[in-house]
């Protein structure tokens, strides 16, 4: 059979990038929006959008899947994805800001402001305010009437930042969104509950409710284990049946659908893949981290649900509002039968074996 392309532990885009229509849909400037629309307050409103989501979820490759797309827009807007991973003072922020410019070379001379920022980049912004480089960037854009799409990925590292130095973060929303900026940040779960308890309200002020990255789509986790971008010839070649089998096993969650897909191809049969699967130290961490994510009581609900699934029993009230957010990140689902007072399943059946460890 013809190797396909199975992706796991790293970002993908274009032919490889599969499904998010609906966040994609949310987060992209739209060819309507009018950049001439005055702002009300330090950003106009919907220019300031957060995803946030579990870890191995997607976030890094809907970034790049966007960054792409918005390349490729009718409408005039640079696209710059800019890591904060190692973001841990002011310093950090602007040496990771020229590499987000340096990368950005191509975009900048199409548009012809790479003048505004060249010497920035040159020297790796050294003791430049970032938050004065990302005005001056985004102002030279709207002198050309085009937009300023600014992508920050593993925003959770902002959470020192908003602690040592609040009005930093505050600043750099500013610079970069007003009258044609629009700022996407992508955290996990946890920044969201630092925010909400207060230890890290200043990166994400003016954002609102993040954005819940969950898994798939049916139809989109179908897409991805038959490769449909692929030429027929290139395709697993899997039946409808084994594609629903490993939806339902995996849960829909893309990580999870790829690592499937690959033990399926190389085995040749579902259930030896998924034996491989259960023991895969891959899997084992993707679900201590995500746990780890978790709030206790979201966790300790998820073991209840599992345990209930398992000896027969009604689980928690499905009121309980610990189980909302763990719905959003399609981690539980409605059981097809029991009609709608039914609790929740877990909707990962190999997250389910693995909490009753």
């Amino acid at each position: 059979m013809t190797a396909v392309p199975w992706v796991v532990g790293q970002w993908v885009r274009g032919e490889r990038f599969y499904g998010r229509a609906a966040e994609i849909a949310a987060l992209l400037p739209s060819a309507e929006e009018d950049l001439e629309a005055p702002p009300t307050g330090p950003a106009a409103p919907g220019r300031l959008l957060w995803v946030a989501g579990l870890r191995r979820i997607g976030k890094t490759s809907l970034l790049r899947q966007l960054e792409m797309l918005a390349l490729d827009a009718r409408r005039p807007v640079l696209p710059l994805l800019w890591d904060l991973e190692d973001a841990d003072d002011a310093g950090d922020l602007a040496a990771g800001l020229a590499d987000a410019l340096l990368d950005a070379g191509e975009a900048l001379d199409r548009l012809g402001v790479r003048r505004e920022v060249d010497g920035e980049i040159e020297a790796g912004l050294g003791d430049s305010d970032p938050c004065a480089v990302l005005e001056r960037l985004r102002r030279a854009l709207a002198g050309r009437g085009a937009e300023l799409l600014l992508l920050c990925d593993e925003a959770d590292r902002l959470a020192g930042l908003a602690r040592t130095d609040p009005d930093l973060v505050r600043r750099l929303w500013r610079a970069a969104a007003g009258e044609n900026g629009r700022v996407v940040l992508a955290s996990s779960v946890r920044l969201a509950d630092l925010a909400a308890g207060g230890g890290a309200d200043a990166c994400v002020e003016g954002f609102g409710a993040p954005l819940p990255l969950g898994v798939m789509t049916p139809g989109e986790a179908r897409q991805l284990l038959r490769q449909s971008h692929l030429p027929p010839e290139a395709r697993p070649g899997f039946d409808d049946a084994t594609v629903e089998a490993i939806r339902e096993r995996c849960g829909d969650h893309p990580m999870l659908l790829q690592l499937a897909g690959r033990r399926c191809q190389e085995t040749g049969d579902l259930d030896e893949a998924f034996r491989r699967l259960a023991l895969d130290r891959t899997v084992e961490h993707l679900f201590e981290v995500d746990l780890a994510l978790l709030t206790a009581a979201e966790r300790e609900a998820l073991r209840a649900i599992a345990a209930a699934e398992r000896d027969g029993d009604s689980g928690p009230d499905p009121r309980d509002p610990a189980l909302a957010r763990l719905s959003a990140l399609g981690l539980l689902r409605r059981p097809d039968t029991g009609g709608a007072s039914a609790g929740p399943a877990i909707r990962n059946r190999l997250l389910a074996a693995w909490l009753l460890r």
